[in-house]
């Protein structure tokens, strides 16, 4: 790709309207985002991103997504429904428990930021509550919806959003002037959460449904949710690098964390407790199909790359790639063990042989 391939990607995510947002690539969306590590860019950036890249949740258009979601098979639509499950909670969380790190945050643009990825996460809140309530039929607004799902989660999913997470902002709200609880806290939230759990999931969920042509009106907002977290995910690295570079033992609690977080945030992905609705890949039809060992190499490449801009060396990070590839086939293996059936990690690794 060309220097001006890479613009040209990154002009078609940053400017283009909510609605045509569903011919914006996730390819174009991943470049957006590495282009966010620039250590040029500051705060104001940010914020001046947010300023022009508004939009709002009530123009969409749900009409098409409610005929189709009826004719998708039960085992991708039960995976999609998990997944946008899992962001629902998530977002209303983190627009629930965001503010004491705002108040630990040591500069002023940086408070200014964080008030912005405030309003963002209750906006994707309300997108994801929306399609629940006009596609999939749920009534009762965002608490009821809240209750209904919450409790769905996966086991991994509540030690980050419930141990995790309560730990790092509990520790901002008592000790807001403790670097170590903002950085923490940013890894928790920024890096982990949103900069390892939440791009795979938008990168997944966003290539099989433009693969296979359905949910317009969703792939619009998802996008725009995508572009709304990578300036949170950039937002969080520039946070982290300040603090490396005002103190470089602050890498070593960095490190530190994203090893405590990692088991959880690999059992969030994999899932080794909750059988899949499908024991055979072939019962997915091809265009639906998801590649686990893509979605590995994707995972491992993007948190690594953050890690390196936020200011670890190369042997530190390398090693958490390392690392990170072997949860991955321990969850795998767990997998297996629980059900009883072989992971759909198996079908791809023959795939990848006999390739």
């Amino acid at each position: 790709m060309t220097d001006a391939d890479t613009l040209e990607a990154i002009r078609r995510v940053e400017e283009t309207p909510l609605r045509e947002l569903v011919n914006v690539t996730v390819e174009d969306v991943a470049i957006q985002m590495d282009s966010l590590l620039d250590p040029g860019l500051d705060s104001s950036t940010f914020y001046h991103r947010w300023e022009t890249q508004q939009w709002a949740v009530s123009d969409l258009d749900f009409s098409q997504d409610k005929v189709q979601w009826s004719n998708i098979p039960a085992p991708v639509q039960k995976g999609l429904r998990t997944t946008m499950i899992l962001f629902f909670v998530g977002e209303q969380i983190v627009t629930d428990t965001l503010a004491p790190v705002l108040h630990a945050a040591p500069l002023e643009d940086e408070r200014i930021f964080l008030a912005t990825q405030i309003a963002d996460e209750a906006r994707h809140a309300v997108f994801f509550q929306r399609f629940f309530a006009e596609v999939m039929d749920h009534e009762g607004g965002i608490h009821a919806a809240m209750n209904e799902f919450r409790p769905k989660t996966r086991a991994g999913y509540r030690r980050i959003f419930d141990v995790d997470l309560v730990n790092a902002i509990d520790r901002c709200r008592l000790e807001p002037k403790d670097p170590v609880a903002f950085v923490e806290a940013v890894v928790t939230y920024h890096l982990v959460i949103e900069g390892y759990l939440a791009l795979g999931g938008q990168r997944t969920t966003l290539r099989l449904l433009r693969k296979v042509g359905i949910l317009p009106g969703f792939i619009a907002g998802f996008t725009a949710v995508a572009r709304d977290e990578s300036r949170h995910i950039g937002f969080g690295v520039l946070a982290l690098r300040r603090r490396v570079e005002e103190n470089p033992e602050l890498a070593r609690v960095i490190a530190k964390k994203i090893y405590d977080l990692l088991p959880a945030a690999v059992d969030v992905v994999v899932g080794p407790d909750e059988k899949l609705p499908f024991d055979d890949i072939n019962e997915v039809p091809e265009p639906m199909r998801v590649n686990p060992l893509e979605a590995l190499d994707f995972a491992v490449d993007s948190l690594t790359k953050r890690l390196r801009s936020a200011g670890l060396s190369n042997r530190v990070v390398d090693e958490i790639g390392e690392h990170m590839r072997g949860l991955y086939v321990q969850a795998w293996a767990r997998y297996e063990a629980n059900h009883g059936v072989e992971h759909p990690v198996r079908y791809w690794e023959r795939v990848t042989a006999s390739a």
